[in-house]
């Protein structure tokens, strides 16, 4: 049996590997046809779901994903107990029971972001928070954000939610103050959604505009809305990787919007008892079950409607202004349905000045 030359092309070039004869040829040959299948099953594989940070996390074992993501809502949780505390990368790997590089990697692919983002974006939201109580000095509230100065603060604050912290304050105390449109809409799952992206650009380009002119409060009559669902565990700040596990469990159904994404808010997280969320998409009403994911329909009726342009952190000081200011004097009493937020924006990373979030407040028509 004759010998015969194998070469191997390396970029423009062919390199000798060694001369064989034709069996050994073609067992050389099924071997590289077998690697080749293994690079390009793996590649599948990787590109089915990898997080921000380049993560394989379709890779992971459905137990290990859990198992990581107990570990990053452990994480958030702390930070949110204390945001001003001089929060490192190495105490926070401890606290996740992972070395600095792994959960610097692991961190980022579930959240979107890094650790240090996500201390300084609670930082702020705390801040908000507070600046919505009147009594609030905005040094003090500065200095418990971990900022030296209030020149800081504010760039900082501005950053995160496209306004300094005196509008912002303003704008709470005209919101609280606000009385609502009273011309009723009426709406469903597709409700506004042209709309909305053009009022995501003109709020983003007004968002110097004076805080003499309050926040609209709209009363809109919606229709009952389908959606998949899966309960958020864990704390406010972990809500995006709900929301990213659940849109992976359902981007396969044909009848599943990803875009259009609901939070139902059972019980807000002042309430005793928890915290209880779940993250929804809308869903035909013939939608298949996927394991995990739970159908619910949301009953319509009344609510009162107002559209936050800003980080989904301004959510919470937003409800407080709504619930504790505008309500009372409303002289509409809530019913109980739960409270909704219609994010009209996709699912985004990084700055989040322009998304926009419908925070509906469902209310008795009598």
């Amino acid at each position: 049996m004759g010998r015969r030359v194998i070469l191997i092309r390396v970029g423009g070039d062919f390199k000798l590997l060694a001369q064989a004869n034709s069996k050994q040829l073609r067992n050389l040959c099924r071997t590289q046809c077998a690697k080749q299948n293994r690079r390009q099953k793996c590649r599948k594989l990787c590109n089915v779901r990898q997080g921000p940070g380049r993560y394989p996390i379709g890779m992971m074992k459905p137990s290990t994903e859990h198992d990581y993501r107990r570990r990053i809502a452990r994480v958030v949780e702390a930070i949110l107990l204390e945001p001003g505390a001089p929060h490192t990368l190495e105490s926070l790997a401890a606290l996740a029971h992972l070395s600095p590089y792994h959960f610097h990697r692991i961190y980022r692919a579930l959240t979107g972001e890094s650790v240090v983002e996500t201390v300084q974006r609670l930082r702020l939201a705390q801040a908000a928070q507070r600046l919505t109580d009147a009594s609030a000095q905005v040094t003090a509230v500065a200095h418990d954000a971990g900022y030296n100065s209030p020149q800081a603060f504010a760039r900082a604050f501005r950053g995160f939610t496209g306004v300094s912290p005196s509008e912002f304050r303003a704008r709470q105390r005209h919101l609280a103050g606000g009385v609502a449109d009273r011309r009723t809409r009426s709406g469903g799952a597709g409700h506004d959604a042209s709309h909305a992206n053009a009022a995501s650009e003109a709020s983003a380009n007004e968002s110097g505009t004076s805080a003499d002119e309050s926040p609209s409060i709209e009363l809109a009559e919606i229709a009952p809305v389908d959606v998949l669902c899966v309960r958020h565990d864990g704390p406010v700040g972990t809500i995006g990787q709900t929301f990213r596990r659940l849109i992976h469990l359902v981007c396969s159904e044909q009848s599943a919007s990803t875009d259009q994404r609901i939070g139902i808010c059972t019980r807000a997280a002042g309430v005793n008892g928890g915290f209880e969320y779940h993250a929804g998409v809308v869903a035909s009403p013939a939608a298949v079950s996927v394991d995990g994911v739970t159908s619910m329909r949301l009953d319509g009726g009344l609510y009162a409607v107002h559209r936050l342009v800003g980080p989904y952190a301004l959510i919470a000081p937003t409800f407080r202004a709504l619930y504790g200011g505008w309500l009372p004097h409303s002289g509409y009493t809530r019913d109980r349905r739960p409270a909704l937020e219609w994010y009209r924006n996709p699912l985004i990373d990084g700055a989040q000045h322009t998304c926009v979030t419908d925070l509906m407040i469902p209310l008795c028509k009598d």
